[in-house]
């Protein structure tokens, strides 16, 4: 895969479109905070004892489970949102919408087995967890972009990923510099970050899925 011609892409794709792939992320960050700050507990700190206590009600639990859930979904409606842009250069929110319809399910599928393997791989040592977790990087995308079910999407993922996980891997690793120049701008040039990073995200998948047929 072509790193640079997909990050020169994407470079030109987000132009004078900043906002208009900017505004769903964030009000997605919106309702992860909102999850946040209601399943939150509180945090105390014994003088005596010298120990941190924290405690987290069932309820609280249960409500930050359901908006982990919400985020997730939504997230992937996003990804379907910037999926349209990159191939027809235009932006609907109703993808969202449709796809957090049409699609729930399976994301939800998708996501509880992806955890359990992802988790279960990682009790073994870190770095089998860090590959089960790249072979499965774009099984969202195919859960929207496709009719598969969930279990089918990982079946496909870790088929697609095959000779590519690495390649992924140093691909991500290139925004890490972009990043921490965003974290450093107190989060203003992360308003650059974001929609270029989705986009070149998005670009790699359809480069992928030409090459993989």
């Amino acid at each position: 895969m072509d790193r640079k011609e997909i990050k020169e892409l994407a470079k030109t794709k987000i132009k004078g479109n900043i906002w208009n792939l900017l505004w769903p992320f964030l009000c997605i960050s919106v309702i992860s905070g909102i999850g946040s700050r209601l399943g939150g507990g509180t945090v105390t700190y014994d003088a005596a004892t010298m120990k941190y206590t924290s405690t987290v009600s069932p309820a609280g639990s249960i409500i930050s489970i359901l908006f982990t859930i919400l985020t997730a979904v939504i997230t992937a409606g996003y990804f379907k949102y910037v999926l349209n842009f990159v191939r027809t250069g235009k932006m609907n929110a109703n993808d969202i919408i449709t796809t957090i319809k049409e699609k729930w399910l399976n994301l939800l599928i998708s996501y509880i087995l992806m955890g359990v393997i992802i988790f279960a791989c990682s009790l073994l040592l870190v770095i089998p967890g860090l590959i089960m977790a790249l072979a499965y990087s774009f099984v969202t995308y195919l859960v929207i972009d496709s009719d598969v079910s969930g279990t089918d999407a990982l079946k496909k993922g870790r088929e697609m990923m095959k000779g590519y996980k690495m390649d992924y891997f140093v691909f991500l690793l290139s925004f890490f510099g972009w990043f921490l120049l965003g974290v450093c701008t107190c989060g203003i040039g992360l308003i650059w970050v974001l929609p270029y990073y989705y986009v070149a995200n998005t670009i790699y998948y359809e480069k992928l899925k030409e090459k993989t047929k």
